[in-house]
């Protein structure tokens, strides 16, 4: 999600402190008040306890911030998803951890619009880390760095594990068992499985034509192989953004992508399905030789631009693919 300027964020950690007026010490039972009033021991930040509570340096413990936007009038998926992440890493550690050591924080732009300006932040969610600089469990270098947000650490185990690993402990993600998603999987078994039963008891299956067959066939066939089960399993966002602010439609590498991409190379199969059955079953049976050529060369034509587009987006999501057909 796209919010202001350059992004420039840990570089001026140090002259927050300088530019906002807080007095006061760091305390880290501030923050763990904070973390009292949320259910899952996330810590809801304003300006004044960020900059007095986790910018310093010298504070004898660390803090993991996500700077986010979770207002519905954003529409911003990435940030819900991060929250879901960070709230069963920041769950275990309250559970399992040393809280005294480590605490989990969120900062929301309509709480810290201010400092998000002056920290020259471009898009969100970001997860910072800041840890301790101080104390037993201090780093060498406690300057402020942010994680990186790939698709390995959008999970509880993969975002622990990082965290772990930087700041020297052992974090046990609290993720519930969703027992909705086995209740549904029961349910629609037991649909399909009533359907079937009373479609062999009532219907006489073969009365129902074998193109009417064909046309379910493939549209079973488009949907799995256009990437529709990936985006079940996985729910990636519908679309992405570029640096620059415009609507992106894939992403550029082949172990990612976006749910409309499932959409697109769907309906380009389809028309090159369209393409292939008039030209075998339809063309040749127009009477008039001029009609005959003018509608197979249109869908031969059509066939190879569709077709050509799909060879595109493949070098797309391919990039060291040597061949092209007619598109770039």
């Amino acid at each position: 999600m796209r919010l202001l300027g350059a992004f420039g964020a840990l570089s001026l950690a140090g002259q927050l402190l300088l530019s906002c007026s807080v007095a006061g010490a760091q305390s880290l039972s501030e923050l763990q008040v904070l973390a009292k009033k949320d259910g899952d021991s996330l810590a809801r930040l304003d300006i004044e306890a960020f900059v007095k509570n986790v910018v310093p340096e010298s504070k004898d413990y660390a803090v993991v911030v996500q700077l986010t936007a979770l207002s519905p009038k954003y529409k911003c998926k990435p940030c819900i998803e991060l929250d879901k992440t960070l709230r069963a890493v920041a769950r275990g550690w309250n559970r399992y951890g040393d809280k005294d050591r480590l605490i989990f924080a969120s900062m929301d732009v309509d709480d810290g619009e201010e400092l998000f300006h002056k920290m020259k932040i471009e898009q969100i969610p970001r997860l910072m880390v800041f840890p301790a600089g101080a104390g037993p469990h201090a780093l060498a270098n406690a300057s402020p760095r942010e994680m990186s947000l790939k698709e390995e650490t959008m999970t509880p185990g993969g975002m622990s594990a990082k965290l772990g690993s930087l700041l020297g402990v052992v974090i046990k993600p609290d993720v519930p068992v969703d027992y909705s998603k086995y209740l549904k999987i029961t349910l629609a078994v037991q649909a399909v499985g009533v359907g079937a039963y009373l479609a062999y008891r009532l219907v006489n299956l073969r009365m129902l034509g074998r193109n009417l067959w064909a046309i379910a066939t493939i549209m079973f066939v488009l949907l799995m192989t256009s990437g529709f089960m990936w985006n079940k399993i996985n729910d990636p966002p519908y679309m992405g953004q570029t640096k620059g602010g415009e609507v992106a439609l894939f992403v550029p590498t082949n172990n990612q992508q976006f749910a409309v991409e499932t959409q697109i190379v769907a309906v380009t199969y389809a028309v090159c399905a369209l393409c292939i059955v008039i030209l075998v079953r339809h063309a040749p049976k127009v009477q008039s030789a001029d009609q005959r050529t003018f509608i197979t060369l249109l869908f031969v034509a059509v066939l190879m631009l569709m077709f050509s587009y799909l060879n595109s987006v493949f070098r797309l999501k391919m990039p060291g693919y040597p061949f092209k057909l007619l598109l770039e």
